[in-house]
């Protein structure tokens, strides 16, 4: 007698080992490549000139803050520069958000001006270069100060524009 048998015939089991082995091979390169890949995405910042502009919507006025960098002898961002507010009569104050007592006046300031407003949201303009991280502690600035939400102001690309019309 055979060792297969006459009765059963070739038994055609698919060996799953080598396949074991590739999906652990691919999991780990998978594992390895992950933080790589997510360390080295960017968000894209508003583009805009430090201007003076006044948003209004049917009448509403919102408060808009500027968030500015500071950058060092080869023109690197190392921090958050000065928080400017984005409004003709208050076009010479300037806050600090890394000073505690600089953020506390800038927290009190926006709770006097969003406390007047219907719709209590704050506005932020920020350098493209700035690291979203000191946009985020401007964002819970905003908040302590009583916003009840905040957002950044975006313009639009007009190199794209010039391209695709002339």
């Amino acid at each position: 007698m055979d060792a297969g048998g006459s009765k059963g015939g070739m038994k055609a089991d698919i060996n799953v080992t080598p396949l074991v082995d590739i999906v652990l091979v691919l999991l780990i390169i998978f594992i390895v490549i992950t933080p790589a890949v997510n360390n080295a995405v960017k968000i894209p910042l508003a583009k805009h000139a430090p201007k003076v502009e006044q948003q209004q919507d049917a009448g509403q006025k919102y408060l808009t803050l500027m968030l500015t960098s500071k950058r060092n002898d080869k023109y690197e961002v190392t921090g958050p520069g000065a928080v400017l507010i984005d409004d003709k009569d208050a076009k010479d104050m300037r806050f600090f958000i890394n000073e505690e007592s600089q953020r506390q006046q800038l927290e009190d300031f926006i709770n006097r001006n969003v406390s007047q407003l219907n719709d209590k949201r704050v506005f932020v303009k920020a350098d493209a270069d700035l690291p979203f991280k000191y946009i985020n502690e401007l964002f819970q600035v905003c908040r302590k100060g009583g916003a009840d939400e905040a957002s950044i102001v975006t313009s639009e690309d007009k190199s794209e524009k010039k391209e695709g019309g002339n």
